[in-house]
């Protein structure tokens, strides 16, 4: 009998292995394979978990295959002497990740991933040979940009603008920071303020702004007492209104809607908000009504001159389409997705609703130009280009946060004052 619940224990604990293992590869197959939203990945894998006891395995796991995808991909180019199918590359990637890189015994990390090779449709013995050779392997390097992209994880491309533009040291920094990883929220205007949050919370890392809180923390906190919301979206805020109490105000890439909202209660504010896509406008709308905030919504193409919105507003607001290269350690599906051919086209779409957003401004207004990139090429270099030919504005100031500095996602600000015609 007591062999028999042996038996019984050792199935169950496999079988839920099983499972968990193949929630990890079900969200990294959806990023890596269909292109899907890190967030929105992992949390339709953790719903096909009946235990939630295994959620912090899976979300550990499938982060810890996304922040070292460069390296993980590095030794399956080495261990293969031809490029696996995306299925057999996603699969090894957690085994390799398994066997170098988690607590977890080199016998049990094989044997998990090679019964997962099995479930997913992967040829098996291949999978095992690769991950027995994967153990203790140490890579060898055509040149150092390549040794730089393996170190710190990222692509060849960015690695090369980095240095460019900060240096190898700073670039390093900028790559390796940490910044917290629980949810930063704010308190809703009228609802509960900062030193609410400390007494409710008591341990709770707290910001200028707001609060770093777990799973537990926010179950402390009503719903209607907190909004998401990132510590560098809420510092651009900051930025764009420094120094004035109120006025009109045009945001012309608003959605998801979080910096409008924020704009409308930090003053004496009145919020436009635009984007190009219907549907993100119903978002927008719905996400303000949870909030109570008071902010129009319109639909609008930022690339194009709309005649109602010409000298207009007070502050117009231009937070453009970037590369994303601030965010990549709170979205580290960036660096996947975005291909160094993105850039130049970015950089033409961010001129090009600069200068559109330029003629909504009203004399003596200010005009913000943002992004979350940390790349030169999309920030000082759209600002200068910028003044050298607009003789009607003048820089007023710019802020630049980076993740090693200032412990957030990276975020570039800069603000022009309308002093005549352009």
């Amino acid at each position: 009998m007591e062999n028999r619940s042996n038996d019984k224990a050792a199935a169950g604990a496999a079988n839920a292995a099983a499972q968990v293992d193949r929630a990890v590869y079900t969200a990294l197959a959806d990023v890596l394979i269909d292109g899907a939203f890190c967030a929105r990945a992992v949390t339709k894998a953790l719903a096909m978990l009946k235990d939630g006891r295994s959620h912090p395995f899976v979300t550990s796991a499938f982060y810890g295959v996304l922040d070292n995808n460069v390296r993980l991909e590095k030794a399956i180019s080495c261990l293969c002497e031809k490029a696996p199918d995306k299925k057999s590359a996603v699969v090894l990637k957690i085994g390799i990740y398994y066997c170098n890189y988690a607590d977890m015994p080199h016998y049990a990390a094989v044997n998990r991933i090679v019964d997962l090779a099995k479930k997913v449709g992967v040829f098996s013995g291949f999978v095992n040979a690769v991950l027995k050779k994967s153990i203790g392997f140490e890579p060898t390097f055509a040149s150092e940009l390549e040794r730089f992209s393996y170190l710190h994880n990222a692509p060849e491309w960015l690695c090369k603008m980095l240095v460019s533009d900060y240096g190898e040291v700073r670039a390093a920094a900028l790559l390796d920071a940490k910044i917290p990883d629980k949810t930063h929220v704010r308190p809703i205007a009228g609802r509960s303020d900062i030193e609410y949050f400390k007494r409710k919370l008591g341990n709770a890392e707290s910001s200028e702004c707001g609060c770093y809180c777990d799973k537990r923390d926010l179950e402390r906190l009503d719903k209607s007492e907190y909004a998401v919301q990132s510590l560098s979206s809420m510092r651009a805020v900051n930025a764009y209104i420094k120094g004035l109490s109120g006025g009109d105000v045009l945001d012309l890439c608003a959605a998801p809607g979080g910096k409008s909202i924020f704009l409308s209660e930090a003053g004496n504010f009145k919020v436009t908000a635009c984007d190009i896509y219907p549907h993100k406008l119903e978002l927008m709308r719905g996400y303000a009504k949870k909030l109570g905030a008071r902010i129009k919504i319109e639909l609008n193409d930022a690339t194009v001159r709309n005649e109602k919105f010409v000298n207009s507003f007070d502050v117009v607001v231009a937070d453009c389409p970037c590369s994303g290269t601030g965010t990549l350690k709170s979205k580290p599906d960036i660096l996947i997705k975005r291909k160094p051919s993105d850039i130049a086209g970015l950089c033409e779409l961010q001129s090009k609703i600069l200068n559109v957003a330029s003629e909504y401004c009203r004399v003596g207004g200010v005009l913000c130009y943002s992004t979350c990139s940390v790349l030169c090429c999309e920030n000082e270099k759209i600002r200068d280009k910028f003044l050298q030919e607009h003789g009607g504005f003048e820089a007023l100031d710019t802020v630049k946060l980076l993740p090693d500095a200032d412990k957030c996602d990276g975020f570039f600000i800069t603000r022009f004052k309308k002093v005549g015609k352009s």
